[in-house]
């Protein structure tokens, strides 16, 4: 058929439903993402220390095993709130990393090639169009945070003493709230970044620098001062000392001025506000390209 002879028709297949329609963002951005086998990898990659936490479970609940490695009846590991603690702080970094490899993807892309105006010219307004890019981060964080973290607790519960799941029942709600308060935060933060700045490579080092530069700072107020409040600057100290606050378990030293930590309230007012910050930095530059004159 010739090219002069087609015409247009409207579409008159299959049409999502409205209440889910962001969640065609959230697929194609998931099909970009792991159509690269590198990013792939790395996914894997960070689901190791799960892996081996997961053997450490085994052995420390298996008397054979002991027997064979020749451990005695003293079991190498004791699991309990400072045993979970160490695990989610660990892929709570894992989850930071995955963040600053997938997050510039999201938004950069889309402003850099202009073609944001074409998603809300659809019938897809501001808030969807984030829904959807964020569910994308949320799906990634949630299979190497509170997932792997709640696997762990039912492998636990299975293998160890008949009360244990019942005496360590507030570790679940703990592992779930503080997990999605971490995903917040790197979701919105990554977010706002790839918004604001255009070129990927930038954009992952900004949201990388967020995290790995302002403790230094705070360090040095610390230093100056004589106090502890500059750690309110370091974000995962923050999340470490809720974490810990909430599973009763101590924290570890952190720096050489004081061993005071950051109260619990002030930890949380300050990861909350980073998030509503980012929040209004994200709407404050996508509202530029809701309206397009033409």
């Amino acid at each position: 058929m010739a090219v002069y002879k087609r015409a247009y028709r409207a579409y008159n297949g299959p049409i999502t439903a409205e209440r889910w329609r962001f969640l065609v963002l959230t697929r194609y951005s998931l099909s970009q993402l792991f159509s690269s086998r590198a990013f792939s990898w790395f996914m894997m990659i960070t689901l190791l220390p799960v892996l081996i936490a997961a053997a450490f479970i085994y052995v420390s609940n298996n008397a054979a095993v002991q027997a064979a490695l020749r451990m005695g009846t003293q079991s190498i590991l004791n699991v309990d709130g400072s045993f979970f603690a160490k695990v989610l702080l660990g892929q709570a970094w894992m989850g930071l990393f995955l963040t600053c490899w997938a997050g510039p993807l999201l938004v950069a892309s889309d402003l850099s090639n202009g073609s944001l105006p074409l998603y809300l010219s659809r019938p897809l307004n501001r808030a969807e169009y984030v829904a959807g890019k964020a569910a994308v981060l949320v799906g990634i964080l949630s299979c190497v945070t509170w997932i792997p973290g709640l696997l762990l607790f039912a492998l636990q519960s299975s293998l160890g003493s008949g009360g244990w799941a019942w005496a360590h029942k507030s570790f679940v709600p703990t592992i779930i709230l503080v997990s999605f308060l971490w995903i917040a935060v790197l979701t919105l933060i990554s977010l706002a970044t790839s918004a604001w700045v255009k070129w990927r490579i930038v954009a992952t080092a900004v949201t990388f620098g967020l995290f790995v530069l302002p403790p230094g700072f705070g360090e040095a107020i610390n230093g100056v001062l004589r106090t502890y409040w500059g750690r309110v600057l370091n974000l995962p100290y923050l999340l470490e000392v809720i974490l810990t606050n909430m599973l009763d378990t101590p924290m570890q030293n952190h720096g050489p001025f004081t061993n005071q930590q950051v109260p619990q309230f002030a930890a949380w007012i300050v990861l909350i506000g980073v998030c509503l910050a980012s929040l209004l930095l994200l709407n404050k530059r996508l509202r530029a390209r809701e309206v397009v004159r033409g």
